[in-house]
């Protein structure tokens, strides 16, 4: 049953782009008609299923003409981004990385020829950023550090465009966890670094700055498992500090909460007893305000178990 009305879908899909070409290429002069054309091409393209490569390919050749012909039109010109982007995508999940690729480089020319256009610029950072975790998944560290200063330069460019400053906030944050899981440390500090500053430069940015304190919580993960603790306690002040001045943030409270938990986790046997109390009590506090976060409430959990083995050790 599912599979015939899927056909069905597919079918009627196709009827009704049809129509839209027809109508489209009996008004040639009608720019609204080649709007709805490219938008109607598009989302036909995200109903193609994976393992149908060809017609995905036809509806973006498509896109491709129908742009080259307008150059002048942004409609058609977006939709194309969007499809390169679909395409990309479905490309990888495919396994043929050379068409993956061809769709980036595509994406990049798309960006150099139209710098304003804010649709191409986003997409193009978007595309980056999965190729950034394409990358990393195979194992091309190099690759994947030169994607992300190319996603730097691509912000840098846009002129401070909101959707590619999250791109960039995102991939900074995950070449924090990259750094450290690689045993980068200092790498994963000049990251962090990087987010604060464009934390600081973007302070009413609440997504840059969930990024933060993340990054924050990464670093002081790793800072406290390692033999020269450092700026631990600079760290988990900094959480504090952003945790308290938003206080409608959740995330940074969560982070907060991570960062207490690894506090107290990581202390060594020689530690003031006072501190790990107070610790405690701090994220009873945090639990106690979020009733309904699961992660607070599973750092407490961790927090308090891990006072019973020190207590049972006792």
């Amino acid at each position: 049953m599912f599979n015939g009305k899927k056909q069905t879908d597919g079918t009627r899909i196709k009827d009704l782009l049809t129509e839209l070409r027809s109508l489209t290429l009996q008004n040639p002069g009608d720019p609204q008609l080649r709007s709805h054309l490219a938008r109607g091409l598009f989302s036909a393209l995200t109903h193609v299923t994976e393992d149908d490569g060809d017609e995905r390919d036809r509806i973006i050749q498509e896109l491709r003409d129908l742009a080259s012909q307008h150059p002048e039109d942004d409609v058609v010109r977006s939709n194309l981004a969007r499809g390169l982007f679909n395409g990309l995508n479905a490309a990888h999940a495919a396994g043929d990385y050379s068409m993956r690729d061809r769709a980036l480089q595509e994406l990049r020319t798309l960006s150099a020829e139209h710098p304003r256009d804010d649709t191409v610029q986003e997409h193009l950072a978007k595309a980056l950023f999965n190729a950034m975790n394409y990358a990393k998944a195979g194992d091309d560290l190099a690759g994947r550090d030169a994607l992300l200063e190319e996603l730097r330069e691509a912000f840098e460019a846009s002129g401070d465009v909101a959707s590619i400053r999250l791109r960039l906030a995102k991939a900074l944050f995950n070449a924090v966890s990259h750094a450290v899981d690689e045993g980068r440390t200092e790498r994963a500090r000049e990251l962090v670094s990087e987010l604060r500053d464009l934390s600081s430069r973007h302070a009413d940015d609440p997504e840059v700055r969930a990024r933060l304190s993340k990054g924050l919580a990464t670093l002081l993960h790793e800072t406290c498992m390692s033999d020269d603790a450092g700026d631990a306690n600079d760290l988990l002040d900094e959480l504090r500090e952003m945790a308290g001045a938003h206080p409608d943030q959740l995330v940074l409270r969560e982070s907060l909460a991570m960062g207490l938990s690894d506090t107290l986790q990581l202390m060594r046997d020689g530690d003031d007893p006072r501190e790990r109390v107070s610790l405690l009590d701090e994220l009873r506090s945090l639990a106690s305000t979020h009733p309904d976060a699961d992660s607070i409430r599973a750092r407490l959990a961790s927090g308090i178990a891990n006072e019973l083995s020190l207590a049972q050790k006792n």
